[in-house]
């Protein structure tokens, strides 16, 4: 569908019998919205679980992790690989990633998906926030 199609399409609404306006939209449209209401939901448990951990003191940043961001520039990913002294080959073992995606990713050439980054997480042992921002 080209962005054009979208633009003159408009869903139908109507009232139900008791009053509730309806809304009728394409399927395609309301898998799209399903979709991203679950990311959503993702997001925010994630943001919670965070804050919770935050507020019970687990999920702290050690400061050696914090000093090689700022001192020397690493990436969070590569600064928390450091502290736990892995090789980037045996972090990627850990994950279950490639070696390659690992380097890139501390390279700044990428980000990596919500479930690489839980996946780099749970192999650091670190909270998923602190890989957010890379």
């Amino acid at each position: 569908m080209t962005e054009d199609n979208r633009i003159r399409y408009k869903p139908q609404t109507f009232a139900a019998p008791d009053g509730t306006e309806m809304v009728i939209l394409k399927a395609a449209d309301y898998v799209r919205l399903k979709r991203l209401s679950r990311e959503e939901d993702e997001d925010i448990a994630d943001a919670l679980k965070a804050l919770a951990e935050i507020r019970d003191g687990a999920g702290t940043m050690p400061g050696e992790v914090l000093n090689r961001i700022l001192d020397e520039g690493l990436t969070p990913l590569a600064a928390w690989r450091r502290y736990r002294n892995l090789s980037q080959a045996a972090l990627a073992h850990r994950a279950g990633l490639s070696q390659v995606w690992i380097s890139r990713i501390e390279r700044g050439g990428g980000y990596g998906s919500r479930e690489t980054r839980r996946k780099l997480a749970a192999a650091l042992d670190a909270p998923l926030w602190a890989l957010e921002d890379e």
